[in-house]
């Protein structure tokens, strides 16, 4: 059995206009198979999760200096004793932006940097069974 993947499971505020910041659960999920990415997803509602991958070195990045053009953009927040992160997500069919602690988050990378270390993740990926899911048969 492989690597099954590391799971922090959290709470951030949906910022959805100056007055208006609703608590929502959060997901952000590492597997070594797709060692440069993390999947976040949040709940809008009960039924309705919006997902998004992006870069691992962005996230990264964001939780020390402002990171990240177009799509996603993440920026730290506040003193570094209690640091919190912005995290904005553009599509042409909405916006949304989501505030939360930073020190939960900057631990769960640390733990995906542990399997697998930065500048390491081409050697964690499989070529041959990418191209295999990618070329037909």
């Amino acid at each position: 059995m492989g690597f099954p993947g590391l799971e922090l499971k959290t709470h951030m505020t949906l910022v959805a206009d100056p007055d208006t910041r609703v608590p929502v659960p959060v997901r952000l999920y590492y597997k070594d198979t797709d060692p440069y990415a993390v999947q976040f997803s949040f709940d809008v509602t009960p039924d309705e999760v919006v997902r998004w991958t992006f870069a691992r070195e962005l996230l990264a990045q964001g939780i020390t200096a402002p990171a990240g053009l177009g799509d996603v953009k993440i920026t730290p927040v506040g003193p570094l004793q209690d640091r919190s992160i912005s995290i904005e997500l553009e599509t042409p069919d909405g916006y949304a932006r989501l505030e939360g602690m930073a020190a939960p988050i900057k631990e769960w990378l640390a733990k995906t940097y542990a399997v697998v270390a930065a500048g390491q993740e081409s050697k964690a990926v499989d070529i041959d069974r990418l191209l295999d899911e990618l070329l037909p048969h």
